[in-house]
Protein backbone atom coordinates (compact mmCIF):
# COMPACT_ATOMS: atom_id res chain seq x y z
CA UNK A 1 0.00 0.00 0.00
CA UNK A 2 1.95 3.20 -1.34
CA UNK A 3 0.67 6.96 -0.86
CA UNK A 4 1.32 8.37 -4.04
CA UNK A 5 0.07 11.67 -5.84
CA UNK A 6 -2.25 10.92 -8.50
CA UNK A 7 -2.21 14.45 -10.23
CA UNK A 8 -1.74 18.07 -10.76
CA UNK A 9 -4.90 19.48 -12.12
CA UNK A 10 -6.72 23.15 -13.06
CA UNK A 11 -3.71 24.81 -13.60
CA UNK A 12 -1.55 23.36 -11.27
CA UNK A 13 -3.84 24.32 -8.23
CA UNK A 14 -4.44 21.05 -6.79
CA UNK A 15 -2.79 18.00 -5.59
CA UNK A 16 -4.90 14.58 -5.36
CA UNK A 17 -3.00 12.12 -2.79
CA UNK A 18 -4.36 8.39 -3.62
CA UNK A 19 -3.67 4.19 -2.58
CA UNK A 20 -3.44 2.66 -6.21
CA UNK A 21 -6.23 4.45 -7.78
CA UNK A 22 -8.41 5.33 -4.72
CA UNK A 23 -8.61 9.26 -3.49
CA UNK A 24 -7.09 9.85 -0.18
CA UNK A 25 -7.19 13.46 0.66
CA UNK A 26 -6.43 16.69 -1.85
CA UNK A 27 -4.32 20.26 -1.13
CA UNK A 28 -6.22 22.30 -3.13
CA UNK A 29 -4.95 25.98 -4.15
CA UNK A 30 -4.40 28.34 -6.36
CA UNK A 31 -6.16 31.51 -7.87
CA UNK A 32 -9.69 30.37 -7.24
CA UNK A 33 -9.28 29.56 -3.74
CA UNK A 34 -8.57 32.68 -1.20
CA UNK A 35 -6.61 30.43 1.36
CA UNK A 36 -5.93 27.05 0.10
CA UNK A 37 -7.61 24.47 1.90
CA UNK A 38 -7.16 20.18 2.52
CA UNK A 39 -10.66 18.79 1.18
CA UNK A 40 -11.95 16.36 0.48
CA UNK A 41 -10.21 13.89 3.42
CA UNK A 42 -11.18 9.94 3.17
CA UNK A 43 -10.66 7.36 6.06
CA UNK A 44 -9.43 4.45 5.09
CA UNK A 45 -12.96 2.97 4.77
CA UNK A 46 -13.51 5.44 2.08
CA UNK A 47 -15.86 7.95 4.55
CA UNK A 48 -15.66 11.66 3.81
CA UNK A 49 -15.52 13.32 6.73
CA UNK A 50 -14.72 17.39 5.34
CA UNK A 51 -17.39 19.90 4.35
CA UNK A 52 -16.80 22.76 1.46
CA UNK A 53 -18.08 25.84 1.44
CA UNK A 54 -21.35 24.71 3.36
CA UNK A 55 -24.52 26.93 2.90
CA UNK A 56 -24.04 28.31 6.51
CA UNK A 57 -20.69 29.60 6.12
CA UNK A 58 -19.36 29.57 2.11
CA UNK A 59 -15.55 30.64 3.49
CA UNK A 60 -15.37 27.07 5.52
CA UNK A 61 -13.48 24.27 3.54
CA UNK A 62 -12.01 21.14 4.60
CA UNK A 63 -9.22 21.88 6.79
CA UNK A 64 -7.47 25.34 6.39
CA UNK A 65 -5.41 28.04 8.34
CA UNK A 66 -6.17 31.56 8.36
CA UNK A 67 -6.35 34.75 11.02
CA UNK A 68 -9.55 36.64 11.42
CA UNK A 69 -8.26 40.51 11.69
CA UNK A 70 -5.19 41.40 10.49
CA UNK A 71 -4.78 45.54 11.53
CA UNK A 72 -8.79 44.94 11.43
CA UNK A 73 -8.89 43.42 8.13
CA UNK A 74 -10.95 40.71 7.77
CA UNK A 75 -8.85 37.02 6.28
CA UNK A 76 -11.66 34.71 7.47
CA UNK A 77 -14.86 35.41 5.80
CA UNK A 78 -14.95 36.71 2.52
CA UNK A 79 -16.84 39.97 2.19
CA UNK A 80 -15.29 42.49 0.11
CA UNK A 81 -12.34 43.92 0.38
CA UNK A 82 -10.97 40.55 2.69
CA UNK A 83 -7.46 38.81 2.50
CA UNK A 84 -6.40 36.07 0.50
CA UNK A 85 -3.53 33.80 0.86
CA UNK A 86 -1.42 34.15 -2.89
CA UNK A 87 1.19 30.94 -4.14
CA UNK A 88 4.12 32.67 -4.47
CA UNK A 89 5.82 29.73 -6.02
CA UNK A 90 4.15 27.07 -6.57
CA UNK A 91 3.60 23.95 -4.32
CA UNK A 92 7.11 21.18 -4.18
CA UNK A 93 5.68 17.83 -3.35
CA UNK A 94 8.18 15.39 -1.64
CA UNK A 95 7.81 11.25 -1.22
CA UNK A 96 9.46 10.77 2.14
CA UNK A 97 8.87 7.19 2.05
CA UNK A 98 6.05 4.98 0.92
CA UNK A 99 3.70 5.94 3.13
CA UNK A 100 4.38 9.58 3.63
CA UNK A 101 4.02 13.06 1.41
CA UNK A 102 5.96 16.16 1.90
CA UNK A 103 3.84 19.49 0.22
CA UNK A 104 5.97 22.69 0.80
CA UNK A 105 3.99 25.75 0.04
CA UNK A 106 5.05 29.57 0.44
CA UNK A 107 2.60 32.12 -0.03
CA UNK A 108 1.93 35.64 0.78
CA UNK A 109 -1.37 37.07 2.87
CA UNK A 110 -2.32 40.47 1.27
CA UNK A 111 -5.36 42.50 0.92
CA UNK A 112 -6.91 45.83 -1.02
CA UNK A 113 -7.18 47.47 2.52
CA UNK A 114 -4.07 46.41 3.98
CA UNK A 115 -1.28 45.26 0.89
CA UNK A 116 0.92 42.55 1.98
CA UNK A 117 1.32 41.61 6.27
CA UNK A 118 2.51 38.12 6.08
CA UNK A 119 5.12 35.97 4.28
CA UNK A 120 4.41 32.14 4.89
CA UNK A 121 5.96 29.20 4.55
CA UNK A 122 4.07 26.07 4.89
CA UNK A 123 5.14 22.56 5.37
CA UNK A 124 2.62 19.64 5.44
CA UNK A 125 3.56 16.09 5.93
CA UNK A 126 0.70 13.68 5.10
CA UNK A 127 1.50 10.35 6.26
CA UNK A 128 -0.57 6.51 6.38
CA UNK A 129 -0.60 5.57 9.92
CA UNK A 130 0.43 2.07 10.33
CA UNK A 131 -3.17 1.06 11.92
CA UNK A 132 -4.57 2.63 8.53
CA UNK A 133 -5.59 6.11 10.32
CA UNK A 134 -4.50 9.15 8.72
CA UNK A 135 -1.96 11.77 9.90
CA UNK A 136 -1.24 15.58 8.94
CA UNK A 137 1.33 17.32 10.60
CA UNK A 138 1.15 21.14 9.42
CA UNK A 139 3.49 23.69 10.04
CA UNK A 140 3.01 27.47 9.14
CA UNK A 141 5.95 29.85 9.71
CA UNK A 142 4.52 33.24 9.16
CA UNK A 143 6.92 36.61 9.12
CA UNK A 144 5.38 39.89 9.61
CA UNK A 145 5.92 42.64 6.60
CA UNK A 146 4.81 45.21 9.07
CA UNK A 147 3.76 45.93 12.37
CA UNK A 148 0.70 43.85 12.71
CA UNK A 149 -2.35 43.74 15.26
CA UNK A 150 -3.79 39.79 14.84
CA UNK A 151 -7.72 39.81 16.31
CA UNK A 152 -10.71 38.16 16.79
CA UNK A 153 -14.09 39.16 16.76
CA UNK A 154 -14.77 38.19 20.97
CA UNK A 155 -16.85 35.62 21.90
CA UNK A 156 -20.76 36.44 23.41
CA UNK A 157 -22.63 33.47 22.01
CA UNK A 158 -20.00 33.48 18.80
CA UNK A 159 -16.11 34.45 17.95
CA UNK A 160 -12.56 33.98 19.33
CA UNK A 161 -11.83 31.95 16.13
CA UNK A 162 -8.41 32.38 14.34
CA UNK A 163 -5.85 29.51 13.51
CA UNK A 164 -6.53 26.06 11.86
CA UNK A 165 -9.78 25.12 11.74
CA UNK A 166 -11.74 21.87 10.66
CA UNK A 167 -15.54 21.92 9.26
CA UNK A 168 -17.61 18.76 9.30
CA UNK A 169 -20.39 17.52 6.95
CA UNK A 170 -24.31 18.60 8.05
CA UNK A 171 -25.51 15.51 8.11
CA UNK A 172 -24.14 13.95 10.57
CA UNK A 173 -26.24 11.62 12.88
CA UNK A 174 -24.57 12.00 16.57
CA UNK A 175 -21.32 13.85 17.32
CA UNK A 176 -19.34 15.44 20.56
CA UNK A 177 -15.89 16.33 21.62
CA UNK A 178 -13.60 13.92 23.26
CA UNK A 179 -11.04 16.13 25.86
CA UNK A 180 -8.25 15.32 27.79
CA UNK A 181 -9.58 14.32 31.02
CA UNK A 182 -11.89 11.44 29.02
CA UNK A 183 -15.26 13.91 29.34
CA UNK A 184 -17.07 14.36 26.55
CA UNK A 185 -18.75 18.10 25.52
CA UNK A 186 -20.89 19.40 22.83
CA UNK A 187 -19.15 23.08 22.49
CA UNK A 188 -15.39 24.04 23.95
CA UNK A 189 -15.53 27.77 24.79
CA UNK A 190 -12.01 29.26 25.34
CA UNK A 191 -10.64 26.11 27.40
CA UNK A 192 -6.97 25.67 27.09
CA UNK A 193 -6.11 21.79 25.96
CA UNK A 194 -3.05 20.11 24.75
CA UNK A 195 -5.75 18.58 22.33
CA UNK A 196 -9.56 17.92 21.44
CA UNK A 197 -10.96 15.02 19.33
CA UNK A 198 -13.73 15.31 17.09
CA UNK A 199 -16.41 11.82 17.62
CA UNK A 200 -19.05 11.70 14.99
CA UNK A 201 -21.72 8.75 13.82
CA UNK A 202 -22.17 9.23 10.79
CA UNK A 203 -26.21 8.94 9.12
CA UNK A 204 -27.61 5.90 7.44
CA UNK A 205 -28.01 2.55 8.78
CA UNK A 206 -24.46 1.91 9.20
CA UNK A 207 -24.27 4.14 12.00
CA UNK A 208 -20.55 4.47 11.35
CA UNK A 209 -18.26 6.31 13.61
CA UNK A 210 -15.50 8.84 12.76
CA UNK A 211 -13.00 10.60 14.42
CA UNK A 212 -10.36 13.33 14.01
CA UNK A 213 -7.74 14.94 16.53
CA UNK A 214 -5.80 18.25 16.85
CA UNK A 215 -2.56 18.20 18.81
CA UNK A 216 -1.57 21.93 20.02
CA UNK A 217 2.52 21.19 19.90
CA UNK A 218 3.65 23.09 23.14
CA UNK A 219 6.15 25.62 21.20
CA UNK A 220 3.01 27.01 19.08
CA UNK A 221 1.96 30.76 20.53
CA UNK A 222 0.50 31.06 23.64
CA UNK A 223 0.38 27.02 24.18
CA UNK A 224 -1.41 25.13 25.60
CA UNK A 225 -4.13 26.61 23.34
CA UNK A 226 -7.52 27.28 23.75
CA UNK A 227 -10.25 25.47 21.53
CA UNK A 228 -13.54 26.71 20.28
CA UNK A 229 -15.49 23.93 19.24
CA UNK A 230 -19.18 23.48 18.37
CA UNK A 231 -21.26 20.43 17.43
CA UNK A 232 -24.56 19.28 16.38
CA UNK A 233 -27.58 21.55 14.78
CA UNK A 234 -25.72 20.59 11.42
CA UNK A 235 -23.03 22.89 12.59
CA UNK A 236 -19.63 20.56 13.36
CA UNK A 237 -16.50 23.26 13.66
CA UNK A 238 -13.34 23.00 15.41
CA UNK A 239 -10.46 25.68 15.39
CA UNK A 240 -6.80 26.00 17.87
CA UNK A 241 -8.00 29.79 18.75
CA UNK A 242 -5.13 31.07 20.36
CA UNK A 243 -6.62 34.73 20.03
CA UNK A 244 -9.50 32.95 21.67
CA UNK A 245 -9.09 35.39 24.77
CA UNK A 246 -7.13 38.60 23.34
CA UNK A 247 -5.10 39.86 20.67
CA UNK A 248 -1.30 39.45 19.57
CA UNK A 249 0.86 42.22 18.49
CA UNK A 250 3.16 41.51 16.06
CA UNK A 251 6.58 43.50 14.99
CA UNK A 252 7.68 43.63 11.33
CA UNK A 253 10.02 41.01 10.35
CA UNK A 254 8.91 38.91 13.68
CA UNK A 255 8.37 35.39 12.68
CA UNK A 256 5.25 33.48 14.05
CA UNK A 257 5.71 29.34 14.28
CA UNK A 258 2.68 27.50 14.29
CA UNK A 259 2.45 23.46 14.58
CA UNK A 260 -0.22 21.15 14.72
CA UNK A 261 -0.66 17.22 14.19
CA UNK A 262 -4.29 16.59 12.99
CA UNK A 263 -5.26 12.92 13.33
CA UNK A 264 -8.16 11.13 11.24
CA UNK A 265 -9.94 7.79 11.16
CA UNK A 266 -12.72 4.90 11.14
CA UNK A 267 -13.76 4.39 14.83
CA UNK A 268 -13.10 5.77 18.05
CA UNK A 269 -9.59 6.91 19.68
CA UNK A 270 -9.70 6.68 23.82
CA UNK A 271 -8.18 9.66 25.92
CA UNK A 272 -5.56 7.81 26.73
CA UNK A 273 -4.69 6.97 22.98
CA UNK A 274 -4.59 10.56 22.14
CA UNK A 275 -1.85 11.50 24.90
CA UNK A 276 0.41 8.84 23.78
CA UNK A 277 0.28 10.95 20.68
CA UNK A 278 0.07 14.21 22.23
CA UNK A 279 3.48 12.96 24.07
CA UNK A 280 4.89 12.04 20.96
CA UNK A 281 4.09 15.05 18.94
CA UNK A 282 5.42 17.11 21.86
CA UNK A 283 8.83 15.28 21.50
CA UNK A 284 9.52 15.72 17.74
CA UNK A 285 12.06 18.73 16.94
CA UNK A 286 13.43 20.30 13.66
Amino acid sequence: MMLAIANRTDADSRIDLQISGVPVASYQFGPNLPKPCFYPLYTAAGRQIAAFEPADHLWHRGLWFTIKFINKTNFWEENPPFGVQITREPPMCENISSQSIRILHTLRWKSQATDAVFDEDRAITFTLLPDVSRQIDWHTSLVALSDLLLDRTPYTTWGGYSGLAFRAPVDLKTSEYLLPDGTTTANIIGQPHPWICWRAVLPGDSGAKVSLALIDHPANPRSPQPWYGKSGQKYDFMNAAFLFHEPMPVAKNQRLDFRYRVLYRDGWWSAAELAKFAREFSGLSE
